[in-house]
């Protein structure tokens, strides 16, 4: 099978991206997989790529042609189906979906809407509120919002309070998030400033402390069932200084976060979590694969947010979680593309035309 394997991407976790590509790569060359590579630079723009470089080399650049597929100058890319590791915006949020979509390629994970909703932090919290999915108490400041009103400030502290975690509304892997103890109007508004560079609506929320991170993961396979790995506990040796797990604490050198597997947390609070995994995976209607993030403070659980494309580096959890069930990443490849091909089958199959009166 002839795989196209896409990563890059004009977003902030570009180089997260990149990560996870080395790693599938290596996965789907084990299993005999032929690999197209097309990485997507800071631009957007694609190329065709040799080897997995950084920064991506463009100097082969490809065209997308709907309803066909993509095009390089030597002609049309033959292959069977994709697989992309482009975490963030443009990659995770919708855009490559609807795209592959339009240009008759068959995309492993999420579709169009499941990635929008997911990646949309204040959608998908109101959709898992209607599965009464507890979440963390939030507002969403809208771009065109007056951040200098001391009104709205205070608006925001008799509902919330005064310990806030302000983050982009749309984004991951912690970038652009700020934790307030006791906040501040400046420290405020630099907070949502901060986030507004990774997203045009930000997502204040209810700090949360005193608490720990749970993860579980989600996989279709071969045979069409949903597999739970997890809850695993998340050990972060460099909480205490940001507050919460960091970027750096998820992909830096030292102080890496970690999985604790098998887990101490306890049974009923376990069940609880995988239960309000599937609910949330099913209420954004996702394929595939996703990972869910869950904080618990003493018996209580809070459902934080769902990843569509979750990491697949040497240190991402995913992996971790689903290799704790059995699956090594190799056979979680094997069940996405395989899923992959047959959705696109059903969608090719479908009827588009108005019946005759």
């Amino acid at each position: 099978m002839t795989v196209l394997l896409l990563y890059g991407g004009r977003s902030a976790e570009h180089e997260v991206s990149i990560d996870s590509a080395i790693t599938v790569y290596k996965a789907l060359v084990q299993l005999s997989h032929q690999v197209v590579l097309i990485g997507i630079s800071y631009e957007g723009k694609w190329y065709l790529q040799h080897t997995i470089e950084r920064p991506i080399r463009c100097t082969n650049a490809l065209h997308l042609i709907p309803g066909d597929g993509v095009y390089s100058h030597e002609g049309k890319l033959q292959i069977d189906v994709a697989f992309a590791t482009t975490h963030g915006t443009g990659g995770e949020d919708g855009d490559l979906q609807g795209l592959c979509r339009l240009c008759n390629i068959a995309l492993c994970g999420c579709d169009t809407v499941s990635s929008a909703l997911g990646m949309h932090k204040a959608l998908s919290c109101e959709l898992f509120a209607r599965q009464a999915i507890p979440t963390v108490k939030s507002i969403v400041v809208d771009a065109e919002q007056d951040l200098e009103d001391l009104a709205y400030f205070q608006d925001i502290c008799h509902l919330l309070g005064k310990k806030l975690f302000i983050k982009p509304e749309c984004g991951g892997s912690s970038i652009g998030v700020c934790a307030l103890s006791n906040a501040k109007p400046s420290e405020f508004i630099h907070a949502v400033m901060t986030a507004r560079l990774y997203s045009e609506r930000v997502l204040v929320q209810q700090l949360i402390e005193n608490m720990y991170e749970a993860e579980c993961g989600i996989l279709r396979t071969k045979d069409g069932q949903l597999i739970i790995a997890g809850p695993a506990r998340v050990i972060d040796i460099g909480k205490a200084e940001d507050g919460w797990l960091s970027y750096r604490h998820k992909y830096g050198p030292i102080n890496t976060a970690h999985l604790k597997i098998p887990s101490d947390i306890k049974d009923d609070i376990a069940l609880k979590i995988r239960a309000y995994a599937l609910q949330a995976f099913q209420a954004i209607a996702c394929d595939g694969y996703a990972r869910i993030d869950f904080f618990v403070q003493d018996e209580t659980i809070y459902l934080n947010e769902i990843n569509t494309f979750p990491g697949m580096t040497e240190k991402s959890h995913y992996p971790q979680l689903l290799f704790s069930e059995g699956y090594s990443l190799e056979a979680v490849l094997e069940s996405l593309l395989h899923d992959a091909l047959k959705r696109f089958s059903l969608a090719q199959n479908r009827v588009y035309h108005a019946p005759s009166c």
